[in-house]
């Protein structure tokens, strides 16, 4: 397994970096790809950036480039779930764009089935199992969108696709990885809610929320 993550901003990468080991760094289209391991298994990972072009660069270089098997988003969201508590982390069970068009999808490039891109379910079930005994830890549907999301456009976003949360990257990337058939699945935690929002709450709570996503994601990694 060579695995490609992904995260928007350093925070979400920099404590997965702390952990892996062999490091080198390569530098492609502006980013800065960090080659190494975690244990045995080969790690590519990166932050790319705010939003969905940025991703959509990232991992397309991760697959052509670097040939990585798997592609993991790691990192912070917004939750629209109004049982969603702060540092609590879903697990992608599909993802989607909330500010696409259905018919661009469907009735154009890459003519799916539905607006909806599924994670790959050996991944899903592998992070899943990896973190059962953390009840913070649950799969849900996340959905993405060029805005940073706070009060307005929440019941839009809810009528359109009902998800658990929003962030601004991740319908992108399993957008290229379902084009290339290579297996993704996203983690993301809380770092705000509809309880505390805006960008006060993001600042507060991104650190913390992503040593969380990396906390499930080496979970995972450790089990493999």
């Amino acid at each position: 397994m060579h695995i490609g993550i992904i995260g928007a901003i350093e925070n979400e990468i920099s404590p997965l970096l702390k952990v892996m080991n062999d490091v080198k760094i390569e530098k492609r289209a502006m980013l800065n790809f960090h080659v190494g391991k975690y244990r045995d298994v080969e790690v590519v990972a990166l932050f790319c950036g705010v939003c969905k072009v940025n991703a959509a660069i990232a991992a397309q270089i991760l697959i052509d480039k670097y040939c990585v098997t798997h592609i993991i988003v790691a990192g912070v969201a917004g939750a629209i779930d109004e049982k969603l508590h702060i540092y609590d982390t879903v697990i992608s069970s599909d993802v989607v764009y909330h500010d696409v068009a259905e018919g661009i999808l469907t009735e154009y490039h890459p003519w799916i089935k539905s607006i909806f891109f599924a994670a790959d379910e050996g991944m899903l079930d592998g992070i899943t199992k990896a973190n059962q005994d953390d009840d913070s830890v649950l799969v849900g549907r996340i959905a993405t969108g060029e805005s940073f999301i706070t009060q307005d456009g929440r019941e839009e976003i809810i009528e359109k696709c009902n998800p658990q949360c929003v962030d601004m990257e991740t319908a992108s990337v399993a957008h290229v990885c379902y084009v290339n058939s290579v297996p993704f699945v996203a983690i993301r935690s809380m770092s705000d809610t509809p309880h505390e929002s805006g960008n006060d709450a993001f600042e507060k709570y991104c650190l913390g929320a992503a040593e969380k996503s990396v906390k499930v994601l080496l979970r995972y990694m450790d089990s493999i």
